[in-house]
């Protein structure tokens, strides 16, 4: 995927966001923290920790580092991101980057169809709206970007 950084691994160009529904972009958020953990963690007690290969750890960290192309999500993705998703929330209590929760809410719907998940989100972002809206409290940018994305046609790889 070509991520258009320049560089900066995985900081946004400036232009249009990226779909925080796209498993590309999801995974390319995960690799970041993977490779932020791998400078404090062997690389062999990471992936155990995950539960995934080293050399699928390895390949993750060089994608991010742009040594290589970012991989496509792949059988580990379920195990990457469960670990992803208790890291961001043991860190940082809770979640508001559109990618970690547009990754939680296709999780939460994981029993849809895939060619069902997307309107599924579509939904859910709905009900978050007429929730805060109803309260008169301010939207969340996080829910914004998931109504965003969802109304917007879906990235391609």
């Amino acid at each position: 995927m070509n991520t258009g950084n320049d560089g900066r691994n995985g900081q946004n160009d400036g232009g249009n966001p990226p779909d925080p529904l796209n498993p590309r972009v999801q995974l390319a958020q995960v690799a970041a923290l993977l490779a932020q953990r791998r400078k404090r963690q062997s690389v062999r007690k990471l992936a155990d920790e995950i539960g995934i290969s080293k050399s699928a750890l390895d390949g993750l960290v060089a994608a991010y580092n742009q040594l290589r192309e970012m991989p496509q999500p792949h059988a580990t993705w379920q195990k990457l991101k469960d670990w992803y998703l208790r890291q961001k929330h043991d860190e940082s209590g809770p979640l508001h980057d559109p990618v970690d929760m547009g990754m939680l809410a296709l999780d939460m719907l994981a029993a849809l169809p895939d060619a069902e998940r997307r309107a599924g989100v579509r939904e859910l972002v709905a009900s978050l709206i007429a929730i805060h809206e109803s309260r008169k409290l301010p939207l969340p940018a996080w829910v914004a970007r998931l109504a965003e994305a969802v109304d917007a046609p879906p990235d391609e790889d």
